[in-house]
């Protein structure tokens, strides 16, 4: 008796015997095994290949695709990290309806998601991100009512070709194949190749751009960048085993004999090998080094990280990933919002495939098709959240003015979970303090500086007038100042502030006397004699304004201090 699936129709052979489809053969044009080799890859011959992978026949395309990835470690490296980042993302199901029947069969695709069984194949769909498609094939659970893809496998794009007449078919190749024709008016049978089942494998195509899918790949892009350096990483070669070795000059005298020359020689190609000069003695060799031409050490060095460069930007859509560089980190936000949608963008694909061509075949063969056509939904990709941070610092400070969140919530953001009874906890409920009765606090007096001179602002102001405020405003505040300080006399810092402005006066008292002893001076060398000396001080005008008040102010801390230590002592008899 026939199996039959929910259209009541037999199961294909290939489906009950558990083989899956468009395996590897021997002698035919699915070979495991391929001959290329990057001896005789140049420019002209991947152009060749681009041209004919754009006319059907990207067999040679494709395996250059696969040794492009493995010379070019720039490339593989990106590569792999945006398929990793994808493959890694957390996958949910969303219930097709509220009835019992739709929860249930997301239940279903629930279960089967734990298995494992996406997670560890998206890294191999995302092939198609350099490919343009990939091609998984499928091997069935066979059990009644319990339908699901029990393993994923790997196909090489090689094994596989697009139609050249609709850009979009993707046929198997075939030596024994009837020929597959396209499902658009007035294709032909193409010939060596069969067409792949339903259910019997996954194909993702993945765009980079807009078109079909035979002009897809990101390989595509990169191909003559990578080919480039790949050029300059073999000059660089040639470079540093011509210059970055030292070379052996040998010289030989006249008088020297074929025999000392022959010996001579041997010496060096022993000690040398290619490196290695003989010239004679009164002969003179010159290297001359470019300082920035050709020839400079490190020409070769910035072409191969500027190509590296362009292709970050066309693999991961920015370089702040790859090339860290001192003072980006302000950029590095804008790259990782960049790097985001490139992997949303990644997830809503596959994604999108895994439902299309697994969740449907899995809920109708166990199932049978939903009457009203919804099916469960597989989402790939982080939830839209807020940064954790953010999270943080809204319930630390909005907090106390009555915000209030789950705590199951922030348990699940922070990846923990609630303590038990009995469990060693680590963090404490911060406790209200004791509100703090208002108190005066002691004035704090800055110490003098001393400021740069300057030229006043242009004003309409009357200067005289400007002057007199000014007088008016510098008595006032003296006037404060001198009462402020009476004031602080019976406080603990009183005495410091006294002494503090001893020593104030003390400053500005030795600068106005060396004012005065610079001028004597100068008159005392620019006389011829004694006498000459003492008519000079006669008719000298010293300048004892800033002297005179200087000890005025002195006079006055003096009696202030004395004021001060009067009742310090009262105080302390008291």
């Amino acid at each position: 008796m026939a199996l039959l699936d929910h259209t009541g129709k037999p199961f294909p052979s290939w489906m009950l015997q558990g083989k899956p489809v468009g395996g590897a053969n021997l002698t035919g044009s699915r070979s495991a095994i391929t001959t290329m080799s990057m001896e005789w890859v140049d420019p002209a011959a991947v152009g060749e290949m681009l041209r004919s992978a754009s006319q059907g026949n990207s067999q040679a395309w494709q395996e250059f695709c696969e040794l492009i990835e493995q010379k070019d470690l720039h490339y593989l490296g990106v590569l792999s990290t945006r398929k990793r980042t994808v493959s890694q993302l957390p996958i949910t199901v969303e219930d097709a309806g509220p009835s019992p029947d739709q929860k249930k069969q997301s239940e279903f695709v629930r279960d089967w998601i734990a298995k494992g069984v996406l997670q560890r194949s998206l890294f191999d769909m995302l092939d198609a991100i350099a490919k343009g498609f990939s091609v998984m094939a499928l091997q069935w659970h066979l059990e009644a009512g319990n339908y699901w893809p029990d393993n994923l496998i790997w196909r090489p794009q090689r094994w596989f070709d697009i139609s050249y007449q609709d850009g979009e078919t993707i046929m198997l190749r075939d030596d024994v194949g009837s020929g597959v024709t396209p499902d658009m008016a007035g294709a032909v049978p193409e010939m060596g190749f069969s067409g792949i089942l339903e259910r019997s494998a996954v194909i993702h195509r993945h765009q980079s751009w807009s078109g079909l899918t035979i002009d897809q790949g990101l390989t595509r892009a990169i191909a003559f960048n990578s080919l480039f350096k790949l050029f300059s990483n073999r000059d660089w070669g040639v470079f540093v085993q011509a210059f970055g070795i030292p070379i052996r000059v040998g010289k030989f005298g006249r008088d020297s004999t074929d025999d000392d020359r022959a010996t001579l020689w041997q010496a060096i190609v022993s000690s040398a090998g290619q490196l290695g000069i003989m010239i004679p003695e009164s002969m003179m060799l010159e290297f001359v080094e470019p300082k920035n031409g050709a020839g400079s050490n490190d020409v070769h060095e910035r072409r191969c990280k500027w190509l590296d460069e362009q292709t970050s930007k066309a693999v991961l859509g920015q370089t702040g990933t790859t090339d860290a560089r001192q003072g980006t980190h302000a950029a590095a936000a804008v790259h990782r919002q960049v790097q985001d949608d490139i992997e949303r963008a990644d997830a809503m694909l596959v994604g999108h495939t895994v439902n299309q061509q697994i969740v449907r075949h899995m809920i109708d063969m166990s199932f049978g098709a939903p009457k009203d056509g919804n099916y469960p939904v597989v989402r790939i990709g982080r939830p839209d959240e807020a940064p954790l941070a953010d999270v943080i610092s809204a319930v630390q400070n909005l907090g106390p003015q009555g915000f209030k969140v789950r705590a199951d919530d922030l348990y699940g953001r922070l990846n923990l979970q609630p303590p038990e009874e009995g469990d060693v906890v680590v963090g404490m409920i911060a406790q209200p303090q004791v509100p703090q009765p208002a108190s005066d606090q002691p004035a704090q007096v800055k110490p003098p500086k001393q400021l740069p001179s300057r030229d006043p602002v242009p004003t309409v102001h009357d200067p005289q007038a400007d002057d007199q405020a000014q007088q008016t405003l510098a008595e006032t505040t003296l006037h404060t100042r001198i009462g402020k300080l009476v004031s602080l006399h019976v406080r603990d810092n009183g005495p410091l502030l006294i002494d503090m402005m001893t020593q104030s006066t003390a400053r500005r008292a030795n600068t106005a006397l060396q004012n005065m002893r610079d001028q004597v001076r100068e008159e005392l060398e620019a006389s011829s004699s004694l006498q000459d000396f003492e008519r000079r001080l006669d008719v000298l005008d010293l300048d004892d304004d800033a002297f005179a008040q200087a000890m005025t102010e002195a006079v006055l801390v003096m009696e202030l201090a004395g004021q001060a230590e009067v009742l310090e002592q009262v105080r302390n008899d008291g």
